[in-house]
């Protein structure tokens, strides 16, 4: 236990500590409670910092949280500091950890996996905006609800990425993430940023549909040579019947280089929320009846989306015809909707390559438009590795002297000289939404 911390303590006169704690993780404590006040259930969280800098920091990004409303993130109800401890409250969920709900059922359905996935993903959009990354996310940090929601715990320990000193290796020398699910850039003690979550998130996801993780080596360090130096694992050669598209989701957050995850959390949830239907019942998990929860979702589901930026899902290459899908990426891209244009021609390429193969021209083609979308946002550095990766494809193909190459090469040189420009944006560019 942290020291003063101990049962039965009051803190503020209000809220007294039980018997024993729920748990001990690293650097933190939880503690059940029962707030006198109010006459509820409450969780207390420890922390052990005790520097005067890092408490200051510690307050701060938990002020940050606490304006993370969500429904899908226990809601903080105050902070304070006891024993030279700081501490924040948090509203107590009934559920059962994700974790604990493999090990009793073993994989889960399909469905029930891209609905909780897609709730995480919700939960990290709204995370994303406020500029928080949580860090820790994997199985035991989720916890789902009678009602089916979805809670995203140990949100208390956030960061901003900005953060250089509180993000990384705190004064215990303990990392603040789980080898296995945390990425590697983080386990190098690099910058992140919110792509660090969705890491987290795909480790979820094979672990949900497997009933196994990702990497899990005999130990730590065979662990992280796993992530570091293996190809994503995917889903698919433990569960075959896993939908092609999962699978492909799965991979490619589990990447282990930030840029070739997905740009953000939409994108995730664009993918898993077509997949969550068909529901089945988990028996001793879920209510048998309509919770409250469900009726209020219910109808906060049928509700139209406002003009703008939405997570609406979108409807998978597969399903479209090329020509059509071309002409939507272009009206992305005259509308200035430069982002979900990349996404676009990056998505019809990686379809056009699975049908027709790496070398058919119109794949080089989807590539060089995607390439040239980033270029529009000012993302210099990542159009330029695009078109490298294409410039040495089209010369295997083509041949170095081939018009197109030689086009290709002079565009390459035009952009490594000439500096980045800001992004184009629509006249009615919305700054804290998801682009």
């Amino acid at each position: 236990m942290l020291g003063g911390v101990v049962p039965g303590t009051s803190l503020k006169d209000r809220y007294r500590l039980a018997r024993s704690p729920l748990a001990h993780k690293g650097m933190s404590e939880v503690w059940p409670a029962h707030d006198a006040l109010l006459d509820r259930p409450v969780i207390v969280k420890f922390v052990a910092v005790t520097e005067l800098d890092l408490v200051r920091r510690f307050r701060r990004e938990a002020l940050l949280t606490a304006r993370l409303d969500h429904p899908g993130v226990p809601a903080v109800y105050d902070l304070g500091e006891h024993a030279g401890h700081p501490y924040l409250v948090l509203q107590q969920i009934n559920g059962i950890a994700l974790s604990d709900l493999v090990a009793e059922h073993g994989p889960l359905p399909i469905g029930w996996v891209a609905a909780i996935g897609a709730q995480i993903s919700s939960v990290l959009l709204a995370a994303q905006r406020l500029g928080l990354v949580h860090r820790d996310i994997k199985p035991s940090n989720a916890m789902l609800e009678p009602s089916g929601a979805v809670k995203v715990l140990d949100f208390g320990l956030a960061v901003t990425p900005d953060d250089d000193r509180y993000s990384r290796i705190t004064q215990s020398g303990q990392a603040l993430g789980t080898f296995g699910y945390m990425a590697p850039e983080q386990i190098l003690g690099q910058r992140i940023d919110h792509r660090a979550d969705l890491y987290g998130l795909g480790a979820t996801l094979f672990d949900l549909l497997t009933g196994t993780a990702p990497f899990d080596g005999l130990t730590t360090m065979t662990t992280v040579r796993q992530q570091m130096g293996a190809t994503p694992p995917r889903p698919a050669t433990l569960r075959p019947e896993t939908p092609s598209v999962l699978d492909d989701l799965v991979h490619a957050l589990l990447a282990s280089a930030p840029d070739s995850r997905p740009d953000s959390a939409a994108d995730v949830y664009r993918v898993l929320a077509p997949l969550a239907e068909n529901l089945p019942p988990i028996p001793g998990v879920l209510d048998d009846s309509v919770t409250a929860v469900q009726a209020y979702a219910a109808i906060v589901g049928r509700i139209p989306p406002q003009p703008g930026p939405t997570i609406a899902p979108a409807a998978a290459p597969s399903a479209l015809d090329l020509g059509q899908a071309v002409r939507q990426a272009e009206q992305m891209q005259a509308a200035g909707e430069f982002r979900a244009a990349a996404r676009q021609w990056r998505r019809l390429a990686e379809h056009r390559a699975r049908q027709h193969g790496d070398e058919d021209p119109q794949v080089f083609d989807l590539r060089l438009r995607a390439a040239r979308t980033h270029v529009a946002l000012g993302e210099h550095p990542r159009a330029l590795r695009l078109l490298t990766a294409l410039l040495q494809d089209r010369e295997r193909v083509d041949g170095p002297e081939h018009p197109a190459v030689r086009e290709l090469r002079e565009e390459i040189s035009r952009l490594s000289t000439e500096p980045a420009s800001a992004p184009a944006l629509p006249q009615q560019f919305v700054p804290d939404a998801d682009r």
